[in-house]
């Protein structure tokens, strides 16, 4: 089950990755490093607030929101990426909730982008990776693991969808406009001549100058991605509603909170 997740997660890198952990993937084949798997966050898509608690806003766009309950059901998706039988820590948890907080944010940020450079995902497109995801595993085996994890379809897609189209915009905006030289090649080849030197061993057929781009690629736009998303940060103003956040985390970190009080 886990296996599936972490495929198709869609995360939320600050440091190191898109969306805390790691920046979103690029059609290109550079694949972020999710927030293990965080990724799975529900559809943001309504305008109006609601007397109801669970609809309480928590994320807010000029166009779009999140709602308590639409970040509550993407945890739960979401966190059968990166747990499994094992008692899971608590301040994992908690970290966990934060990275997808944010990464939802910026998923708001990068939709009024996309929108502004009229960049769409069309359904054939998101079939067809659906498709492909599916074709890893035997037949009926990727809805019976949706099913016994209790993941709607509807919502592992909706995921899907998000991931797809932020690829997209990252390729529009930061992929396309890269510059990788012989001299980076060159350079990285030097500083990673013994990591390469055993792939090759192990994988002769490994294409390795296609390896080392698409690791640089990687690199490049991750470093990239923080100035970035400052800029459209500044441009489409997105708020958090601190204070029910507050109101949703865990015992034991308000525990610790009261304690560093």
């Amino acid at each position: 089950m886990r296996k599936i997740f972490t495929r198709v997660a869609i995360s939320y890198k600050r440091a190191r990755s898109w969306l805390a952990p790691s920046q979103p993937s690029v059609a290109v084949g550079a694949k972020w490093i999710i927030l293990g798997a965080l990724l799975l966050t529900a559809a943001a898509c309504s305008q109006t607030d609601s007397t109801s608690p669970h609809e309480a806003v928590l994320i807010r766009s000029d166009q779009q929101t999140v709602t308590r309950a639409q970040f509550e059901r993407a945890f739960e998706a979401a966190r059968i990426a990166y747990s499994d039988e094992r008692v899971v820590d608590p301040r994992a948890i908690t970290h966990a909730r934060t990275r997808l907080l944010h990464q939802m944010a910026e998923e708001l940020i990068v939709n009024r982008r996309a929108e502004e450079l009229g960049i769409v995902l069309e359904e054939a497109e998101l079939e067809a990776a659906i498709q492909k995801i599916k074709q890893d595993y035997p037949e009926d085996a990727f809805d019976e693991m949706l099913l016994e994890s209790a993941i709607p379809y509807s919502l592992w897609k909706e995921r899907l969808r998000e991931r797809l189209l932020m690829e997209k915009v990252v390729d529009r905006e930061l992929v396309q406009s890269l510059e990788i030289t012989a001299g980076d090649i060159e350079a990285y080849y030097k500083a990673h001549e013994k990591e390469l030197a055993a792939r090759t061993e192990a994988s002769p057929e490994t294409d390795l100058e296609r390896h080392i781009v698409e690791q640089l690629r990687r690199q490049k736009v991750e470093a990239a991605y923080p100035q970035w998303m400052e800029g459209l940060r500044q441009r489409y103003k997105v708020e958090i509603n601190w204070e029910l956040w507050e109101q949703l985390q865990p015992s034991y970190a308000r525990d610790k909170d009261s304690a560093a009080g």
